[in-house]
């Protein structure tokens, strides 16, 4: 399903990848909230259905890793696993070319990296002779061990190269042993995705791109980065110095880079519309006049302030617990319970407001976009949820409200509704972001 219009992109991206043997590096960057992630797993979904053979990695997920090399190998091996039928023995050459590489690197990181761990985590805390001396002596043989294998590591140059080629030379093999057996002369590359590089730890950040481009790099194998850039340079700033050309630097291992960005704000539109509409159905809520028009209330909202595709999901999340969690015997207008939600995911100073019963009227007209109705949108369809909203929270209710409030004897007390609706239904649960 095109959800976002995007078809035509993720045609050019598989087009891309399938023409060009030369390995890529491709940045898909976007700010975060810009519906990356959605957009490269339906991806993933349509080169599946080329029978192309595709990992998609959550790098933010596993950022806990020593070492990148091994949780990216680890998706390679397990993608292998998956297809490789009991008469089929050509895929371990891949996981014991990697375990043989991966050792090395892992070796060069604990080992070299023993003696100032220890002197880091013990600096300064340790009085007791006895444990002082034992620690001394760990150090020592830490310090002997490293000097041995760093000794090791620059005499027995040409066993380290032939490690790296025999890894990327079964690696290279992997794409054309994947395809299936079905004649196809062209041989379709391995796509591997990595998303939320940008979150990750900026070391591993790092360290991917570093793996990526000194072992990975070979015909075929192509991966693609769900990033934001600016973020990404800000992991090479952290790591490097603030002085480093971080752009520069990103260069050597990115190829190229396509912007998930809209370049009219009328593209954006249509997404959010699309979007809240695609989760509307995902909630299933029931079929009335009244949900009908909260949506467009919170369409009108969205678009007034121009939320982004994962600011909907987590007020979509707090709906749908809302909604859930809510008593079917007790009456909550939806541009209430809506409403909430929206303050508090986008507004939570206004939302604790609501919860202290300090909220005021004035506080979430222009938010809501109260204020800028036009006449010709002045009938009571849509001006039923700035109504209920000025009733309950105006401190004094307009003349023209009056007869409506008596209509609600459920509200009667006005300020309280909103408060009782904050803590005890919208608050109740948190949903994690």
């Amino acid at each position: 399903k095109d959800l976002f219009g995007r078809a035509d992109l993720g045609e050019g991206m598989t087009n891309l990848v399938t023409t060009i043997s030369d390995p890529l590096v491709i940045a898909f960057d976007g700010k975060w909230g810009t519906g990356k992630t959605t957009f490269l797993k339906m991806w993933a979904g349509e080169l599946r259905k080329l029978e192309i053979p595709v990992i998609f990695f959550d790098a933010f997920e596993n950022d806990y890793a020593d070492d990148a090399f091994a949780v990216l190998v680890r998706e390679i091996v397990a993608l292998t696993e998956a297809n490789k039928t009991p008469a089929e023995g050509s895929f371990d050459e891949i996981k014991e070319s990697s375990i043989k590489l991966g050792s090395r690197l892992l070796r060069v990181t604990a080992k070299v990296g023993a003696k100032a761990t220890i002197k880091i985590i013990t600096a300064g805390t340790v009085n007791n002779s006895d444990v002082k001396k034992a620690i001394e002596e760990v150090i020592d043989e830490a310090g002997e061990v490293a000097d041995d294998y760093m000794r090791s590591f620059l005499t027995d140059i040409s066993d380290q190269k032939n490690i790296v080629a025999e890894f990327r030379k079964t690696l290279e093999a992997l794409p054309n042993q994947l395809a299936p057996k079905n004649g196809e002369e062209k041989q379709k590359p391995l796509v591997f995705i990595i998303d939320e590089l940008d979150r990750c730890k900026p070391i591993f950040a790092l360290q991917i791109l570093e793996r990526i481009k000194h072992f990975m790099s070979v015909p075929n194998v192509h991966f693609v980065l769900g990033v934001h850039m600016e973020q990404l340079k800000r992991s090479v700033q952290f790591a490097y110095g603030a002085k480093i050309e971080a752009t520069t630097y990103l260069q050597k291992f990115i190829n190229l880079t396509i912007a998930n960005s809209d370049t009219e704000w009328s593209e954006h539109s249509r997404r959010i519309v699309k979007y809240i509409r695609y989760l509307s159905d995902s909630l299933n809520l029931p079929s009335t006049e009244e949900n009908r028009l909260t949506m467009e209330f919170l369409q009108r909202v969205a678009l007034k302030n121009v939320f982004s595709l994962r600011t909907l999901e987590h007020i979509f999340s707090n709906i749908a617990i809302s909604t859930a969690f809510a008593a079917e015997r007790e009456s909550h207008p939806p541009p209430l319970i809506v409403g909430l939600c929206i303050l508090k995911v986008e507004k939570p100073g206004l939302f604790l407001k609501a919860k202290e019963g300090q909220l005021r009227y004035e506080d979430i007209a222009g938010f809501f976009d109260f204020r800028d109705w036009s006449e010709d949108e002045e009938s009571d369809e849509q001006t039923w949820q700035r109504d209920i909203w000025e009733t309950v929270l105006a401190d004094e209710v307009p003349e023209r409200l009056k007869d409506y409030v008596k209509g609600r004897s459920g509200y009667r007390r006005r300020k309280d509704a909103v408060r009782s609706l904050a803590n005890n239904v919208v608050d109740r649960f948190k949903p994690n972001k």
